[in-house]
């Protein structure tokens, strides 16, 4: 594990704090044939060697690891220089970037089949499942249940609907994962908090008496998604 978490921490800072925009730049310009990219894969080679040096371990074996390592770097940012500047790319270069890391430090730490077995058995018990489930539900079911909870209301202020797009339910999402990750710790202040936050950031809108019905429907919408993320803490916090 301390492996893995110094070589998270190379992959971290070469990515993020190293590599430089013009790197960046040159790549997404130049791709397979970018100085920018080759100057960012040695960034990395150097830091790698760093993080197995401090593990203790630069043997053969964690050399041609490093070695892979940079060359799956090279070949994934490669790929990376060809997609569109998307959320959805991003996620994926740096879960590919994880995955070969995580690879590469399993074998180096000489850990069997049946030990890994062992660690992702210890994941898949009642309390973790459980909490999965609750944040899993708390994002996209409980903002179409909303939705349709609110449709009858929602055709009565599509005149007034200036916000950004889908900036409502991307607000959604995280205020319920917080309220779940507040209870699940026993913050309940945290939960006020929140209410007490959003409600002040909507002020505006609170205390325009010509916008009524956007104020009740902002309302009625944020004690929905409270309630609902109350509720699935409260059901992990029973099992």
């Amino acid at each position: 594990m301390t492996l893995f978490l110094l070589m998270i921490v190379a992959h971290v800072l070469g990515d993020f704090y190293l590599q430089k925009n013009q790197w960046v730049a040159c790549r997404n310009t130049h791709h397979y044939a970018s100085w920018g990219l080759c100057k960012h894969v040695l960034s990395h080679l150097v830091l790698l060697v760093i993080a197995v040096w401090l593990a203790g371990d630069l043997s053969a074996k964690a050399w041609i690891a490093i070695v892979l390592i940079g060359f799956s770097h090279l070949l994934i940012d490669i790929w990376k220089s060809y997609q569109a500047d998307k959320l959805i790319y991003f996620l994926l270069d740096q879960l590919f970037h994880v995955l070969i890391i995580a690879l590469a430090a399993w074998v180096l730490s000489g850990a069997d089949i049946e030990q890994i077995k062992n660690q992702l058995l210890t994941l898949l018990t009642v309390k973790y499942l459980a909490i999965g489930c609750a944040y899993v539900i708390a994002c996209r079911p409980v903002s179409i249940a909303i939705s349709i909870a609110l449709d009858q209301y929602t055709v009565q202020l599509k005149d007034k609907q200036t916000g950004l797009a889908s900036a409502g339910r991307w607000i959604g999402y995280l205020e319920r994962c917080l309220i779940i990750s507040f209870v699940l710790i026993g913050q309940f202040a945290g939960v006020g908090f929140l209410l007490a936050a959003k409600t002040i950031f909507r002020f505006g809108d609170l205390t325009k008496e010509k916008d009524m019905k956007l104020t009740e429907y902002m309302m009625l919408g944020t004690l929905l998604s409270f309630s609902c993320a109350l509720i699935l803490g409260w059901w992990v916090n029973r099992l």
